[in-house]
């Protein structure tokens, strides 16, 4: 291989949109032609959003991007020309649809092991993130998500009931030696749910005692409470 085609080889590089890898290309690229390269055509019926360092762009159809100087990037192509604001760590972000799932988030950008990702929202608690989960951005949706360390001893709870999750994106917080009945109050309140006195709640077909703490329940780690009526009726939400 003569030094020419070494030199044009290394000014080709290869291009990831959407999870699919394209090229070698050459290492200038406009929005334009990247999103035509992965087909996405018309690209004028598309935005395309990069992603690197754990930070987000949106980029436009006229604007150059240098694949070489952007190393490690991948690419986000979205239908459409509504973008979501939003914040990691108190650094501005941006995403092309009104929602993201967790697993995509955590492929997408790099923790620390030793941390956990969490909603922060002024008017209500804190909200861990949980794989399988999904963010929204849109009205009363996300707007600030941070890292923070994990917190040893403490109890992830998420309550299903046919009435919606709560929370309905992750998990709340609760001590050990809180009662179960603290976080139901506070799904019910949430849910809007009316008459609960005879609802029945069960972990992994288990039946626990409300009254009793999580640590009196055996119940520790991250745990989902399926909240409902008894068999045959009672309460309603």
């Amino acid at each position: 291989m003569d030094s020419k085609t070494v030199e044009l080889m290394a000014n080709r590089h290869q291009v990831t949109v959407n999870g699919q890898v394209y090229g070698p290309h050459d290492a200038e690229q406009t929005g334009r032609e990247l999103l035509t390269l992965a087909g996405f055509a018309p690209a004028s019926e598309y935005q395309l959003i990069l992603v690197r360092a754990n930070r987000t762009r949106l980029i436009g159809l006229e604007d150059k991007v240098n694949l070489k100087a952007e190393k490690g990037a991948v690419f986000r192509a979205f239908e459409g020309d509504r973008s979501y604001s939003w914040t990691l760590d108190e650094i501005g972000q941006v995403w092309g649809a009104p929602t993201l799932d967790v697993d995509e988030l955590t492929s997408l950008f790099e923790f620390s092991p030793d941390n956990e990702l969490v909603l922060e929202r002024h008017d209500e608690p804190d909200v861990v993130l949980r794989p399988g989960g999904v963010i929204s951005f849109e009205e009363k949706g996300v707007e600030h998500i941070v890292t923070r360390p994990k917190k040893p001893d403490v109890v992830l709870v998420t309550v299903f009931t046919t009435a919606g999750i709560f929370p309905a994106q992750g998990a709340v917080r609760a001590r050990p030696g809180e009662l179960v009945s603290t976080v139901l109050e506070r799904a019910a309140k949430k849910l809007k749910l009316q008459d609960t006195s005879t609802w029945v709640v069960t972990v992994d077909g288990r039946t626990i005692n409300s009254g009793l703490t999580f640590a009196q329940n055996s119940l520790s780690g991250a745990v989902e409470l399926d909240w409902s009526p008894p068999e045959g009726g009672g309460g309603r939400a």
